[in-house]
């Protein structure tokens, strides 16, 4: 069935509804036709409400980066999302159209574009100008953020070049990247961090300035000096150079038979404490704003927490990675329009976070291995967190000269241990499956029975030195202790395969 486009009718419980055509495809609430103001020659204003109480332009948010708080706690968070680690979602995805989106990531300072992109955080709005090349395919040469000043938005959104003739000119497609923070309709421009820290780092910085004239002005003893009434100007300006000479500018001259009775302002430590506290609580605010936590101000808080909470929260880490990969899978779409069509399946570009190895888990490893324990390429995949690729093939182990070399090898280590108390090697039940725990106590009974035995009839310590420097002439200690050591960990091993087989 259908629909004049001129006009259709519905009919529901509440009787016949007329609707025509651009009353549902076209805006009715649009800006230009909205209660706010349109800016200077069309563009909207920055609804941003400190720059507008204080008629500037962003430019004021820029002076906030050389505060050491607040450039800090950026250089933080930036630090947070380039220590990410990158890389490009293929599934569904043509090979051909993967290789030419990483010879563009490849040709690109990708780094530089994630750091471009990450100050839409700090400012709202970030515009990233491409320059494109046509070599057998569109591929961007350069990406250079410019200045937000430089930009407004349209009545209709678009971002605009203002210019020097401040007459907006809008900015063509596929030739600047805009990524946003809380963009939204009514506010193109989005939320900058640094607006909420403008009135910390502003109350802070006079905080500061107020502390460092009380502390010159309480903070410095004055000297006085007496002279005779008979004394000309000239003497007492000597007398002033003399004492300036020696002690500062905090200096003066009276009458020798005058008196001078400095009284020091009253509750001089409530005075410190008060602009301490002022200054701690900008900190804090400003630390909260850009980290989400704070914890290193407080009375109660010890150093591992302080640390803590000078790290950036995850939910504003995660918010800005967010920001970067939809300016980048932005540009990767533009690319595969270019070159593709619109139709094309796209890859997509992801942050993540690679996760840390567990040492003990992988010194485990490693110890099992080391004892002729074989792991299959599916557990590490699964224990380590790798991706196909990231491991070889191993072929499977040879049953020929190589499986007879590495039995002279095993026997030769054993042979350093084994020299005074010989004992049946256990590296043929290794190669050929784990030997039963009976196989091992016997062996260990065989090796240590005799030594035991001496070591019982021994008076100190002295002496038991020298039984085991005799039974083992070979071994130092460190050598020694590691053989034992491997031999329990078999043993636990064995212990545990062995308790598993039999209730299973």
């Amino acid at each position: 069935m259908g629909i004049d486009m001129a006009g259709f009718k519905v009919k529901n419980g509440r009787g016949v509804l007329n609707f025509k055509q651009a009353d549902l495809t076209t805006h009715l609430a649009v800006a230009s036709r909205g209660f706010a103001g349109r800016g200077f020659n069309g563009w909207l204003p920055n609804p941003d409400p400190i720059l507008k109480k204080l008629g500037r332009d962003i430019e004021v948010y820029r002076e906030l980066l050389a505060d050491s708080i607040v450039g800090g706690h950026i250089r933080r968070r930036k630090a947070a999302v380039a220590s990410m680690e990158w890389r490009l979602d293929t599934d569904e995805a043509d090979a051909h159209v993967v290789q030419l989106i990483e010879t563009m990531l490849a040709n690109i300072d990708i780094y530089q574009l994630i750091n471009d992109a990450s100050e839409a955080t700090q400012f709202g709005y970030q515009p990233i100008e491409v320059m494109w090349r046509k070599d057998g395919d569109w591929l961007p040469v350069s990406l250079v953020a410019k200045p937000q000043e430089w930009f407004a938005f349209s009545a209709e959104n678009e971002l605009c070049f203002i210019g020097q003739n401040t007459q907006p000119q809008i900015v063509p497609d596929m030739k600047f990247l805009c990524p946003t923070q809380n963009a939204s309709y009514t506010n193109p421009y989005g939320v900058g961090d640094l607006g909420m820290v403008y009135w910390p780092t502003v109350f802070k910085r006079g905080g500061l300035k107020f502390w460092v004239t009380f502390t010159e002005k309480y903070g410095t003893p004055w000297i006085i000096g007496k002279e005779p009434r008979s004394n000309q100007p000239s003497d007492t300006q000597k007398l002033l150079d003399s004492l300036e000479a020696l002690a500062g500018d905090a200096v003066g001259t009276i009458p020798n038979d005058s008196s001078v009775e400095i009284i020091e302002a009253s509750g001089k430590a409530s005075s410190v404490e008060a602009f301490d506290k002022l200054i701690r609580y900008c900190r804090s605010e400003i630390a909260i704003a850009l980290l989400g936590q704070d914890m290193s101000t407080e009375k109660d808080t010890n150093h591992a927490s302080a640390s803590a909470g000078l790290e950036v929260s995850n939910d504003i880490r995660d918010l800005h990675c967010r920001i970067v990969e939809g300016c980048v899978n932005q540009l990767i779409d533009w690319v595969c329009t270019l070159n593709f069509g619109e139709d094309v399946v796209r890859p997509k570009f992801e942050l993540y976070e690679e996760e840390a190895v567990d040492k003990v888990l992988a010194e485990r490893d490693k110890t099992l291995t080391e004892c002729g324990v074989t792991f299959t390429k599916a557990y590490f995949m699964r224990t380590y967190n790798l991706e196909d690729g990231d491991l070889l093939d191993v072929p499977p182990p040879d049953s020929g000269d190589g499986q007879m070399r590495r039995q002279r090898r095993i026997s030769t280590d054993a042979a350093s241990f084994s020299e005074a108390v010989p004992y049946r090697d256990l590296s043929d039940d290794l190669a050929a499956g784990m030997p039963s725990a009976e196989a091992l106590n016997a062996q260990t009974d065989a090796m240590l029975r005799g030594l035991v035995a001496r070591l019982q009839n021994v008076a100190n310590d002295e002496e038991a030195l020298a039984v085991l420097a005799q039974a083992y002439p070979a071994m130092d200690s460190d050598s020694l202790q590691n053989e034992l050591t491997k031999m329990l960990f078999i043993g636990q091993v064995l212990s545990r395969l062995e308790t598993e087989s039999e209730l299973a």
